[in-house]
């Protein structure tokens, strides 16, 4: 039923698989150094920034006033990261989700590719009950689409409803640690 050359066809389609797959993890982890690069490169900078700024510090009311200038820009760039790392990641995810979605499609065309060289050398009669695995395996497919496009709209729709509320919360939060400040600073004057 097989022949040598259709080993060969599904090595060489198994080896194409792998390194598609290698190609996509190897993109992910390129895009998370790169991201990390750039968050070092960013801190660095912000670090010396920061230590000018506090060598030139005189007295305790302007050391309270660079810590006010200085909370919003960083809760503000921790949510940057945080979006970048969703963003990275999320496209890693989806990359994922869309090879094994063409394994499974591919996997359910030579099903029923197998399925059909099945009938020409089954006996008279089985066309039916192919004919009922053929209907079983268009269904699975179906419900298979259906509950990935529903998983991927709830987790996409989850992930962005958390990072809005994280950041709503950092931003509260800065709100809260400049007033403290203020306050601090209006009882030290």
């Amino acid at each position: 039923m097989f022949a040598t050359s259709d080993f060969a066809a599904i090595g060489q389609a198994q080896l194409e698989k792998s390194i598609r797959l290698s190609h996509i993890a190897l993109s992910g982890v390129e895009r998370f150094v790169a991201l990390q690069l750039d968050v070092a490169r960013e801190i660095l900078a912000d670090n010396t920034s920061t230590a000018k700024a506090l060598s030139e510090v005189k007295d305790v009311q302007g050391l309270i006033t660079l810590q006010q200038q200085l909370s919003q820009p960083a809760v503000d760039k921790a949510l940057a990261v945080a979006k970048s790392v969703y963003d990275v990641s999320s496209k890693s995810q989806a990359e994922l989700g869309a090879f094994v979605e063409d394994q499974v499609v591919e996997f359910n065309k030579g099903l029923v590719s197998t399925l059909d060289k099945a009938v020409k050398q089954a006996p008279a009669g089985s066309e039916i009950v192919v004919s009922a695995v053929k209907t079983a395996v268009a269904t699975a497919a179906s419900a298979y689409d259906t509950v990935t496009k529903t998983a991927k709209k709830v987790s996409s729709d989850f992930a962005e409803a958390s990072v809005a509320a994280a950041e709503t919360s950092a931003k509260a939060a800065a709100g809260v640690a400049k007033s403290t400040a203020r306050k601090a600073a209006a009882a030290t004057a």
